[in-house]
């Protein structure tokens, strides 16, 4: 009879722990933020390579009149990138090529815009492509996820160029 009792016991354990288990929620993904660049020899106004993911740096996406803000604080460093739509636009999933420097208050261009600056050095002659892999934003238009790809020349389309990639999902 103890016995019995002891395998009942252990059935309705294993039982209820099998049920505890299939309502246990499955976790969501991580969040991921991060920037990459690598800029060859001569290029400018970013040089080396570099790395940034939050939590230890701070990566913040946004869009604002049209432009993708990408800004990331590490440390003592900084580094912007925006990206633009041409004229009447709206910017979306696709690759935009012939982007040409777009100052953060200029008006929207008859080509896509492309403004990278660090550490407060830049580039007015730009010459620049990038893709929209990814864009989406929640009821309040708040960007919650991107994933662009980038090449930026400095002061001619032959120059050394700058590649680099955007990753953040909230």
């Amino acid at each position: 009879m103890k016995s019995l009792m002891i395998r009942r016991a252990l059935v309705g354990f294993t039982g209820a722990a099998a049920l505890g288990l299939a309502l246990t929620p499955v976790a969501s993904a991580e969040p991921v933020q991060t920037v990459d660049y690598t800029a060859e020899p001569g290029s400018a106004p970013l040089e080396g390579t570099a790395h940034y993911a939050a939590p230890g740096d701070e990566i913040a996406v946004w869009e604002r009149a049209g432009v993708l803000k990408v800004d990331v604080q590490s440390g003592f460093k900084d580094l912007r990138v925006e990206l633009s739509a041409p004229a009447g636009e709206a910017l979306h999933v696709g690759t935009y090529t012939g982007a040409r420097y777009r100052g953060q208050s200029d008006p929207a261009l008859t080509t896509p815009g492309f403004y990278v600056v660090s550490n407060g050095l830049g580039c007015s002659d730009i010459y620049a492509e990038f893709t929209i892999d990814q864009l989406g934003k929640d009821a309040d238009g708040k960007v919650t996820d991107a994933d662009v790809t980038f090449v930026e020349r400095c002061g001619g389309p032959d120059t050394p160029a700058t590649t680099g990639e955007v990753h953040y999902h909230l």
